[in-house]
């Protein structure tokens, strides 16, 4: 299904989530320009949280969740288990720093990543332009960007 433009701009940012779920993976392909060993790993993941995902999962659980969450009970279930899963994430990035299984803690948080944003793109992207009309996903645009 096309995108609706309301949700293009997370769905490119999903894009670089994704990359960073591949890096955090074991025996990940080596990607020239992006660190290899594990504490490179850790160091760019923590970074890319700090400064871009954060605000990203921020943005969804302040505007767009609330916006959907009573929509109907297929969003509100979804809406539920994706807040969930951003709590497991910044569980695993807490525990980046001081975890004593670094390689492990990276591609638990790299599955989990890679498994919260299909399921926001194939389902909840999915379901929010199946059952928004729109004028509401216009409205949805202007509330997101």
């Amino acid at each position: 299904m096309k995108r609706h433009p309301s949700l293009i701009p997370l769905s490119r940012f999903h894009r670089s989530v994704l990359f960073l779920a591949l890096v955090c993976k074991k025996n990940a392909p080596p990607v020239k320009g992006y660190p290899e060993d594990d504490d490179g790993k850790r160091d760019y993941a923590l970074t890319f949280y700090k400064k871009k995902l954060k605000l990203h999962m921020d943005l969804e659980e302040t505007r767009l969740f609330p916006e959907v969450v009573g929509i109907n009970a297929q969003l509100k279930t979804l809406v539920q288990e994706l807040l969930a899963e951003h709590k497991a994430i910044d569980q695993l990035f807490a525990e980046l720093p001081t975890t004593g299984n670094l390689p492990d803690t990276l591609d638990r948080l790299g599955i989990l990543l890679e498994s919260h944003v299909r399921k926001e793109e194939r389902q909840f992207f999915q379901l929010i332009q199946q059952s928004l009309e729109e004028t509401e996903l216009v409205e949805l645009e202007e509330l997101l960007h």
